[in-house]
């Protein structure tokens, strides 16, 4: 029953959904059934055709190739026909060492401002010293992702893609003089005239404190799947949503508060396990009627069971906070 009352909350949000995918008919589409099995290798010829599919058949999860191919279908990578591919990286607070989000299970705030900085900083560099313009975009989970989809780095090989993560994370870098390769272009910094972001970079070299902490396997893979921005992310039912650099100027809790897709209504749940604190909002009982998007993004995780019964959420006596 909350796998249905699941379904038909997907299905209801991808009728009015904005899915951003460049170049669609060069793009692999790979998504996550409703059953849990991940598919790849599909292809469609416009937005509009990918947006009737998840209509009809809402998927937990939605992603697309970074690449870009002749035969995106094909299921032998080999046989695609690879034609470049868009450079991207992956900001996740799972991944960073601080203490807001060290041995973090349920999203907090507190972290999501840690990859919310660490986006920003990798945002500042691609621009100030490399001269790309990344694009950000709210993951709907723990973190970002920064797409950079100009010609100039659709070419770079997977080994050309590892020196420049070297160079944004502050890796075997010569303090003298640092230059990076961006397709045919030579990139030369030098140490006595930092400017922009170079100035921090400097700093960080220096006392060795300075990285941008990225999932450096998403960066180097030449054929990766990156979660569809408009698309409802599988772990919390938020949506992975494109941002502006004003937006992401913007705290954690207002990113948040725009990635919501299911705003009206409460639902029931039974707990599985104590969960205290959920996005502010303290739950102190093992049953209790939430926000549906707490309520989703609980059942998700797989800390709660939703109470429905006939397709519609069981109501009760408010009961969250405490």
């Amino acid at each position: 029953m909350a796998a249905r009352f699941l379904e038909a909350l997907f299905r209801n949000y991808y009728r009015g959904a904005s899915l951003d995918v460049p170049e669609i008919e060069r793009r692999e589409v790979g998504y996550l059934a409703p059953d849990g099995v991940m598919v790849r290798h599909r292809s469609f010829k416009s937005a509009e055709e990918l947006k009737s599919f998840c209509v009809e058949r809402p998927p937990l999860g939605l992603y697309y190739s970074a690449a870009l191919y002749e035969r995106p279908d094909e299921r032998d990578m080999d046989a695609k026909g690879w034609l470049g591919a868009d450079l991207v990286f992956d900001i996740d607070g799972d991944h960073l060492d601080t203490p807001s989000c060290r041995g973090m299970e349920l999203l907090n705030y507190r972290c999501l401002e840690d990859a919310r900085e660490e986006a920003l900083k990798l945002l500042d560099a691609l621009r100030n010293e490399l001269g790309l313009e990344g694009l950000p975009v709210y993951s709907g989970h723990r973190g970002f992702h920064v797409h950079v989809r100009s010609d100039e780095v659709r070419g770079l090989d997977a080994g050309e893609r590892r020196r420049l993560v070297d160079f944004l994370v502050g890796r075997n870098l010569d303090l003298s003089k640092l230059e990076a390769r961006v397709g045919r272009r030579v990139v030369k910094l030098y140490a006595e005239e930092p400017l922009g972001s170079l100035a921090r970079l400097m700093r960080g070299l220096d006392d060795g404190s300075y990285s941008i902490r990225i999932d450096e396997v998403v960066t180097t893979d030449v054929h990766r799947l990156i979660r569809a921005p408009g698309s409802l992310n599988n772990k919390t039912g938020f949506a992975a949503i494109p941002l502006s650099y004003s937006d992401l100027d913007r705290d954690a809790e207002s990113i948040v508060e725009r990635a919501l897709a299911f705003r009206k209504g409460e639902v029931s749940v039974r707990l599985k396990e104590p969960v205290g604190e959920v996005l502010g909002l303290e739950i102190g009982r093992e049953e209790a009627v939430v926000p549906t998007y707490i309520a989703i993004y609980l059942y998700l995780q797989g800390k709660a069971e939703l109470q429905i019964e006939g397709g519609r959420d069981v109501r009760g006596r408010r009961s969250y906070g405490g």
